[in-house]
């Protein structure tokens, strides 16, 4: 399975064009993910996963013009990454992060934003070339819309930003800067959810 998904994946899709999911009928290769977002959550199949060269396949789908298929691409690259330094290391080097980054920016697609910011949280907190590279892309300015955006983007948001700056505290003045504290207060105004301790968490910081 850990050979056979990425081999589906790195072809095209099959099936007759439907412009609504990009390349034809995804079905396979949205299962393909599914099963492997399944299989990558134990370490040893992550790292396996990862040997055989799965990644780059993965990359390729942040891309894809069908949401659903970058929303388990993303989610696929935050399991392999979670706990993982050599795979942190490995999604980073293949540029992962500028792709996750720009799925946030605008108004971020519902079915993307989450498994998105899930991936960016498995490579930025405690690590420090992730959190590196995401000041160095400015990655601060593309969280306005998922703090604006329904549940669970929004606790997701404001999970992670609670955490860096529990873990960073120098991060502070930057964040600020970026307009942290609006973005966390609007965070209060919606109905009360899982954001909320976060968003609290990160105005007492």
């Amino acid at each position: 399975q850990l050979q056979s998904c990425p081999r589906l994946l790195a072809g095209p899709c099959p099936g007759e064009a439907a412009p609504e999911r990009g390349l034809g009928d995804t079905g396979g290769n949205k299962g393909a993910l599914e099963e492997l977002c399944d299989l990558c959550e134990s370490l040893n199949n992550a790292n396996e996963f990862c040997s055989l060269g799965g990644l780059e396949v993965v990359l390729d789908l942040l891309g894809h013009r069908w949401p659903p298929l970058r929303a388990r691409a993303a989610r696929l690259l935050g399991s392999c990454a979670q706990n993982l330094p050599t795979a942190q290391g490995q999604v980073l080097a293949l540029g992962a992060l500028p792709a996750l980054l720009g799925a946030l920016q605008g108004n971020p697609d519902q079915r993307v934003a989450p498994t998105a910011l899930f991936a960016i949280s498995c490579l930025v907190r405690a690590q420090p070339e992730g959190l590196q590279q995401l000041e160095a892309l400015g990655g601060w300015r593309c969280w306005g819309g998922p703090c604006r955006a329904p549940t669970p983007p929004r606790a997701r948001a404001a999970f992670l930003l609670h955490c860096l700056l529990r873990e960073h505290p120098r991060l502070k003045a930057p964040l600020v800067q970026q307009g942290l504290v609006p973005r966390a207060a609007a965070l209060l105004r919606f109905e009360h959810d899982g954001a909320h301790e976060h968003g609290v968490g990160v105005l007492c910081r």
